[in-house]
């Protein structure tokens, strides 16, 4: 939420339910309208039902939790819109998804499919705007004076003086910092861009008392964080809420998070993002599309089997070992494109490599049959790696899957790669895998999208992979 807590955040609540509730309606609507103009392209509406009135309700009411699980009402004055905007797109399409399974699963079989096109459309415009809606008037109500928050800086180095310079350039933030604390006796009395040094941080409990702050943000180093142990305790006895602006976890903060368990305290380092539902939902488009995907190719994929089997014989499946997520070994399959002997034949031609790093890629590979050429270029080959999608060992989109020989030549930083399943296709493969000749390249590219991972990331390269793997680009 935009606000603070409480009021504010039920205000937040009540419009996203609003807005939710509304976006079914408008479909519905507009998707009758669509039919009075159109009839051969868009279906007639259904008869209105009860049941339908209640599902609907209890689907807006969903779009509340999942706007609460990407933490939209939590504490927000350091937000942006482009944050809003962010959570507004992951929430209409797993919104979109949760009302299509639920309204099939309740047998509404006979609303038309279109109205769920028009309805993330729709949901998706009426939630930007009132995001933005929101965004502006609580920055509009802090630039008069109203929900502004007192706060005081523990700390007087660099890292306070640029927290300084962030809120004045964000007003709208509606934070008020009236003072500072110092662990160094010598700067009490100094002003640090406009703000005053009010006293020594060993004497917080007087502050508190005199000059009634809201919240204590920390701006001092880890470093010097046994000399605040005290801070902290007066502010826990106070119920003044502290903030820490801290160097500790260097560039990992969006990954952190923190449990206690059975009086323990946690804090856990994620390498990559792990929202659960949106990995759920990762699942979910693995499972389906692998198997619609294997029902497509399947003709292709008998062609395949037999012409292997003409064209150089026995065996049809080239068995793999790859490094999966964590670096955990599973066996994969591909059509078998090479000579029997291929891996044998491959220390011969090593010299002969392309690609500067552990991959080993020559072009005209004198090991491929004329019959895996065809396969190749077309993506024929990958094709039974789709069982590995199904089983759970890969994912439809990932980073490039690697062998154990490769393992043992990859640099500290390009073994990140193996944090998340490997997959089938990834930004190395709409971006012209085989024009890629560095390895280096190649895992930047892998890291980039474990960094900016979203589900609309993965199927805007499952859009772009289709017509490469059509159009034959990139292959060999």
């Amino acid at each position: 939420m935009i606000w603070r807590s409480g009021y504010h955040r039920r205000i937040a609540q009540l419009a996203d339910f609003g807005t939710a509730f509304i976006s079914f309606v408008l479909a519905y609507f507009i998707s009758a309208l669509l039919h009075r103009m159109e009839p051969s392209l868009f279906p007639p509406q259904v008869e209105i039902r009860t049941s339908y009135i209640l599902i609907v309700i209890v689907l807006s009411m969903v779009y509340e939790i999942l706007f609460d699980q990407q933490k939209a009402y939590s504490y927000q004055r350091f937000t942006s819109l482009l944050r809003e905007y962010s959570i507004v797109m992951k929430v209409c399409f797993i919104g979109s998804l949760i009302s299509i399974s639920v309204l099939f699963l309740f047998g509404s079989k006979d609303i038309p499919r279109t109205i769920f096109i028009i309805f993330f459309i729709v949901s998706l415009f009426l939630f930007i705007a009132e995001k933005s809606l929101l965004f502006y008037a609580a920055s509009l109500i802090r630039r008069k004076g109203r929900d502004r928050k007192r706060v005081i800086l523990i700390g007087t180095g660099t890292r306070a003086r640029n927290f300084i310079t962030t809120v004045k350039n964000n007003f709208h933030w509606g934070l008020d910092i009236v003072g500072m604390l110092t662990g160094d006796i010598e700067n009490v009395g100094l002003k640090i861009e406009g703000i005053k040094v009010l006293d020594h941080y060993k004497n917080i409990q007087h502050i508190l008392k005199t000059v009634n702050p809201e919240e204590i943000i920390i701006t001092i180093s880890t470093k010097r964080f046994d000399q605040i142990r005290d801070v902290l305790e007066i502010c826990e006895r106070e119920g003044v809420a502290v903030r820490l602006n801290s160097d500790f976890f260097g560039h990992i903060t969006k990954n952190v998070t923190i449990d206690n368990l059975f009086g323990l305290s946690i804090i856990s380092f994620n390498m990559v993002r792990q929202p659960e539902m949106e990995l759920f939902i990762k699942r979910i488009i693995d499972i389906a599309g692998s198997l619609a995907a294997l029902i497509i190719f399947s003709p292709f994929m008998v062609v395949a089997a037999i012409g292997i089997w003409i064209s150089d014989g026995k065996p049809i499946l080239y068995h793999w070992n790859v490094i999966g997520i964590n670096k955990k070994p599973f066996k994969s399959w591909k059509f078998r494109t090479m000579v029997k002997d291929a891996d044998k034949l491959k220390e011969r031609l090593m010299t002969e490599n392309e690609m500067d790093g552990p991959v080993f890629k020559i072009k005209d590979d004198p090991r491929i049959i004329k019959f895996g050429k065809w396969l190749r270029k077309w993506s024929i080959d990958e094709t039974p790696q789709l069982f590995s999608v199904l089983k759970g060992d890969m994912s439809l989109v990932g980073p490039r899957p690697a062998g154990p020989h490769e393992l043992e030549r990859y640099d500290s930083w390009q073994r990140r790669k193996l944090s998340i399943k490997p997959g089938i296709t990834c930004l190395w493969q709409i971006n012209g895998r085989n024009q890629i000749r560095k390895f280096d390249d190649w895992v930047k590219l892998d890291l980039e999208y474990i960094d900016n991972w979203s589900l609309l990331l993965d199927i805007k390269i499952l859009l772009k992979t289709i017509p490469s793997v059509i159009l034959g680009r990139g292959a060999s």
